[in-house]
């Protein structure tokens, strides 16, 4: 394939690419247009004729070729979505990897597309004008509260980098000044966890439903890899294809294994992904061995008030549920940890 054939795709506003397999039967980029070079970061001098893995370093780079890979050897379409770091925000981004074959049924080429998905989206038009009004001002509402958010995420980073500066440039007998500047650190970090759960707040407020069937150890490897990049955690997730709403199991899935490594502090945690059948429709167990649930969550997710210190992101994933007759419950087992149980409508594809 010319990659001059390829130049009138310059002009898609969607990033697109095409790999191929090389000689040695690896994917390397043959095609790289310019909204995949504005997406990517990266010109396509440096990406043609490369994998993933060589363009990307880290576990991005690792995820990406095993999906290429996965292609290569199955020869079917993959939908899949990652949590990128973009401009410093953190942006959703799907890509779908779709195989071309030869008459032999034998990989000529992977085209590959991707879009941006923002978790917040314009208002919908209801038929009744009174809950139209109503549902538009509270999406304006909670958009306004996402870009407030991320306009505070930055000062807070920045906050925090002061103040360990100014630590590290302290004498040793300055105690005092080094207590102030640890109280700087920890009330940055407190903020930037708590803008991160009110942005997991609005995403989970305003994600559509959208019914699929997929792999959840699939599912779970692509968070994993966002949350724990330099696996550091013991996560694991069964391997079962499920029929569910993909987008709304992604959040409430991201969210709970989120909180577990952050309550564990520096400790490793284990985290495990399952299904139970034992009830009608989809249980998904998330179950961790950390230090268990903070105080109030319990009786939070039995439906009582929201109260301060419950966390805006649960407050966001019991309204997810909601809409969509779904559950969320917890419990905490005696020998220590915590356990998740969601229900939502699907079915098990063992």
């Amino acid at each position: 394939m010319n990659p001059l054939n390829f130049a009138i795709l310059d002009y898609v506003a969607l990033p697109i690419f095409v790999l191929r397999p090389d000689p040695e039967g690896r994917p390397v980029y043959a095609f790289w247009n310019r909204a995949a070079e504005r997406l990517g970061g990266r010109p396509r001098e440096e990406v043609l004729g490369h994998t993933a893995r060589e363009v990307y370093e880290g576990a991005f780079g690792e995820a990406a070729y095993r999906r290429h890979m996965e292609v290569m050897a199955t020869r079917t379409a993959q939908t899949y979505d990652l949590l990128l770091d973009l401009d410093g925000s953190a942006t959703e981004v799907q890509t779908t990897l779709s195989p071309i074959l030869g008459h032999d049924d034998h990989i000529i080429a992977i085209v590959g597309t991707s879009t941006i998905v923002t978790p917040i989206r314009a208002a919908q038009q209801k038929d009744i004008e009174t809950l139209a009004r109503v549902e538009r001002a509270r999406r304006e509402m909670e958009q306004y509260l996402a870009f407030a958010a991320h306009d505070l995420r930055a000062p807070m980073r920045r906050i925090l980098g002061l103040s360990e500066l100014i630590r590290d440039e302290l004498p040793e007998d300055a105690t005092e000044a080094r207590e102030i500047a640890d109280l700087m650190s920890e009330v940055s970090e407190k903020a930037q966890d708590l803008i991160g759960e009110v942005l997991d707040f609005s995403e989970a407020s305003n994600a559509e439903e959208r019914i699929e069937s997929f792999e959840l150890h699939l599912l779970c490897r692509d968070i994993f890899t966002v949350l724990d990049p330099r696996g550091q955690h013991d996560l694991d997730a069964q391997e079962i294809r499920l029929t569910a709403d993909r987008t709304a199991l992604q959040i409430i899935l991201r969210n709970l294994v989120d909180n577990a490594l952050k309550h564990a502090g520096k400790d490793r945690v284990r985290v495990r992904v399952r299904t139970d059948a034992t009830n009608e429709g989809l249980d998904i167990l998330v179950e961790d061995n950390g230090k268990g649930l903070p105080g109030g969550t319990l009786d939070f997710l039995d439906g009582k008030p929201f109260e301060y210190g419950h966390g805006f992101g649960l407050l966001g994933l019991r309204r997810l549920l909601g809409m969509r007759k779904g559950q969320l419950s917890a419990t905490q087992p005696e020998g220590g940890g915590s356990v998740f149980r969601v229900h939502l409508p699907g079915t098990r594809l063992a």
